[in-house]
């Protein structure tokens, strides 16, 4: 008997799962939904958790610098967030990412 190995294409859902992790912003109302999607492994929300921290932090460093960018389509309110990152990364045991110091 022969078989035949197949590749499998990514799915939809595979699909949808990398957009959650690359861009979490986009897909969760705040940091704190993402410890609540039981789609998401333990991994998983701490990758989706520790993107939306560096997003965070760019978006600080560049209002810092007066590079606010295009205000279109942003809630002024929901500016950088890291706090809520933050909070959330506690809730399930992850630890902020640190820049090296040199």
């Amino acid at each position: 008997m022969h078989t035949q190995l197949h590749e499998v294409p990514m799915s939809t859902h595979s699909q949808a799962k990398k957009a959650k992790l690359e861009q979490p912003a986009n897909h969760y109302k705040s940091p704190d939904e993402i410890t609540k999607d039981a789609d998401l492994s333990e991994e998983e929300k701490r990758q989706a958790l520790n993107t939306w921290e560096q997003d965070a932090r760019q978006m600080m460093t560049a209002s810092n610098e007066g590079m606010e960018g295009d205000d279109e389509g942003l809630d002024r309110s929901d500016t950088h967030r890291l706090g809520e990152v933050m909070r959330a990364k506690a809730k399930i045991g992850a630890k902020p990412k640190h820049k090296p110091s040199h």
